[in-house]
């Protein structure tokens, strides 16, 4: 008669990592993508230091600016005749900053000038003839000059 044999059962092996290790890790990283979600929320919109427009009209304008999704306009504020104002502090509005001119009832218009083109300018720019020729067809008033 032969006895019959049964193998021994397998040793099971220790865990690589204890339940507390695991809950300790897992717990660290979701509280470190809290914090990098939060940080990016309040961060806020990027910023250009400073626009400069030049007014070579002879109207008081006011000029406000939208990107290409023109999901809003952002009022910069008004421009003297044939003077120059820095606005500092800008939304950045992307790819296509495009900017509408008015004086008193009177629409300038558009006109859009790519954010390449304002950095090689230095964030510089002018308003356009058309948009003189377009506000003193609409009949506004020039203010004399100092």
């Amino acid at each position: 008669m032969s006895p019959v044999l049964t193998p021994p059962r397998p040793r099971s092996r220790p865990a690589l990592l204890s339940r507390d290790v695991l809950v300790v890790v897992l717990a660290g990283a979701i509280a470190v993508a809290a914090v990098v979600g939060i940080q990016a929320v309040l961060r806020g919109p990027e910023l250009v230091d400073r626009v400069t427009v030049v007014n070579e009209t002879p109207y008081l304008v006011d000029i406000e600016v939208t990107g290409n999704a023109r999901e809003g306009w952002l009022e910069l504020g008004p421009v003297s005749p044939g003077e120059t104002h820095n606005f500092g502090s800008v939304v950045d509005q992307g790819g296509e900053w495009i900017f509408h001119i008015t004086t008193g009832p009177h629409d300038g218009g558009e006109y859009s000038v790519t954010k390449a083109e304002l950095e090689r300018g230095r964030w510089v720019v002018a308003i356009p003839r058309h948009v003189h020729a377009r506000l003193e067809a609409a009949g506004a008033v020039p203010l004399p000059r100092r």
